[in-house]
């Protein structure tokens, strides 16, 4: 009896499970419930796949870019880095080799004060100068001007051997990371003495706020013990960065993805600044570099869900609203199969099939018309707006060609100026060196220009230097380059010129100021024709650019200690 029991339950239960199942297949066979499970997966899967794809193509792309940006933007900024140094070097090396600063050291009855004097205004000359030192052959200070907090005398000391300019490693002062750069002080081949530069490392900062990508970007220069001396982020400088970047053959390191010891998610890379064994660091928030990536997944999983959810009402209404209209439909065309030939289509105001239907297709070409109409005004906005776009671009164009020209020209004075007769200078000496021509530098400074702008005021002495500017452009050939070169100072290139060349295009130039008369000077008196001077000092390049100025300087000291108003060609015997 118990065994029969088990049996009719057996098969009861295999006949309800079989009517749930014939339940399911039968309401899955409807219309309304394909229609509703099919849309629903279709854009669920469509979606999910979009979603993917675009995040994964987001983030690869962004990816490469960083991989081109940061190495791209590290050499151009180790690049600028080298120059500013180089120019550092022959900055102090100028200094050094000045005969204001050499003779005051070393002639009998010379005076420090003298050469205090000097330092003074090549310190107010160079802002980025803190201090200056000359220390004696037993490294004591001698002469110093500026700021010398921090700088141990011991530490000064250490420079008393120098042989060559040479730079020191980063110093933190109370006032901020200083590196000093000092050069031997030599009278007659003899050693007299060192000059030691203190510098301040917070314009390095300034220059590499400039070279960063964006803002959301920083570049720090670490010294050889990981701490950072200069940063386009100042509240990085001094802090220590741990994190060691593969740099490999002076090549830039692979971009990395790493966590500070702070728990910062950061994007990074690095290279080595071989000058001085320092290391160039560049990093962005990771969230902030691929930010992009989060923002595009927010967007599509907001933009599907809503697809889905658009499509699953609109397929249940759909659904719904055809499976009524379908059977009478059928109904009225079985009949006609049947040989009726007065069948009325039947017509259901509200839900019916046709009626949705027609007022679905009337809606739709209405709003297609509609859509037509703001797609065309659009399209009129769209065209005005890049009418717009093209005329603010060759504004802009127009203006970045101001900006460049002004990059390389004096504002005073409309002549080139010191950063680009420079560049130029070093262009003009490496042809020199493949075609063996000649090659003349001419140092041209007004006679007395301080007792002018203190007799006449400043505005006189501005107008001055732009007729003076004017007479030197007029007087020079096509082939040569003037320039400002700082101050009351200009400086004219002269390729393809000798010795005689030299001199000749000198005298040339010191005649027409003289013979120049500078009336009708703004700040001047109305009546008052002033005679301005000029002294020339002319060298000859020799295969080192930095011993070109510098010899052209001596001559230019010369033609002032001469009585001024002369031109002086520099030569070896004195």
């Amino acid at each position: 009896m118990a065994g029969g029991w088990l049996v009719v339950s057996d098969v009861e239960g295999s006949k309800r499970s079989g009517a749930i199942g014939s339940a399911v297949r039968l309401r899955f066979a409807s219309l309304p419930t394909r229609i509703i499970v099919s849309v629903f997966a279709a854009a669920l899967g469509t979606g999910l796949a979009v979603t993917l794809l675009s995040t994964s193509s987001t983030e690869a792309f962004l990816r490469s870019k960083i991989e081109t940006r940061f190495p791209e933007a590290l050499r151009e900024t180790a690049e600028d880095l080298e120059r500013w140094y180089a120019q550092r070097e022959v900055d102090v090396t100028t200094f050094a080799s000045s005969a204001t600063l050499i003779g005051s050291l070393h002639r009998v009855g010379g005076s420090a004060d003298e050469a205090q004097r000097y330092l003074a205004y090549v310190r107010d000359g160079y802002p980025l100068y803190r201090a200056l030192f000359v220390l004696d052959r037993e490294g004591r200070v001698r002469v110093s001007v500026g700021d010398d907090t921090g700088v141990a005398p011991g530490r000064l000391a250490s420079f008393a051997s120098t042989q060559a300019t040479s730079l020191s490693e980063a110093l933190r002062t109370p006032a901020g990371a200083i590196q000093l750069a000092s050069t031997p002080l030599v009278a007659g081949g003899e050693r007299i003495g060192t000059l030691v530069a203190s510098i301040d490392l917070s314009s390095l900062g300034e220059l590499l706020a400039e070279e960063r990508i964006d803002e959301a970007t920083a570049l720090h220069l670490v010294d050889a013990h990981s701490v950072v001396v200069a940063s386009s982020s100042p509240r990085y400088v001094g802090r220590r960065l741990d994190r060691p970047f593969r740099t490999e053959g002076g090549a830039a390191a692979p971009v990395e993805d790493y966590t500070t010891p702070e728990g910062e998610h950061r994007v990074g890379s690095a290279l080595p600044f071989v000058r001085l064994e320092w290391t160039l660091v560049i990093e962005q928030d990771y969230d902030m570099a691929f930010a992009p990536v989060v923002s595009a997944i927010g967007n599509l999983l907001a933009i599907n869900l809503f697809i889905v959810g658009v499509f699953g009402v609109l397929a249940l209404s759909i659904a719904r609203s055809i499976a009524k209209p379908i059977r009478l439909l059928s109904d009225a065309a079985h009949r006609i199969a049947q040989g009726e030939t007065e069948v009325e289509i039947p017509r259901v105001e509200g839900q019916d099939e046709i009626g949705v239907l027609s007022r679905a297709l009337h809606g739709m070409v209405e709003r297609l018309w509609s859509n037509q109409v703001e797609l065309e005004r659009k399209q009129e906005q769209i065209e005005r707006a890049n009418a717009s776009l093209t005329r603010a671009n060759q504004d802009l164009h127009r203006s970045n060609e101001v900006l460049e020209q002004l990059s390389f020209t004096d504002g005073l004075t409309q002549l080139h100026n010191h950063r680009y007769f420079q560049d130029r200078m070093r262009v003009e000496a490496k042809r020199c060196d493949r075609t063996g021509e000649p090659l003349a530098l001419l140092l041209v400074d007004i006679d007395d220009f301080k007792k002018l702008n203190d007799r006449h005021g400043h505005a006189a002495g501005d107008e001055v230097l732009r007729r003076v500017a004017r007479v030197l452009n007029d007087g020079v050939r096509e082939t040569d380059l003037p320039a400002r070169y700082g101050g009351e100072e200009f400086a004219v290139l002269a390729p393809r010129t000798g010795d005689e060349g030299a001199h000749a295009l000198a005298e040339k130039l010191r005649e027409i100021v003289a013979q120049e008369r500078f009336g009708g000077v703004e700040g001047a008196d109305s009546d008052a024709v002033l005679r301005v001077t000029v002294s020339v000092g002319a060298a000859i390049y020799g295969g080192d650019v930095k011993r070109l100025f510098i010899e052209a300087d001596r001559a230019l000291y010369r033609a002032k200690a001469e009585g001024k108003d002369c031109v002086v060609l520099f030569s070896d015997d004195g």
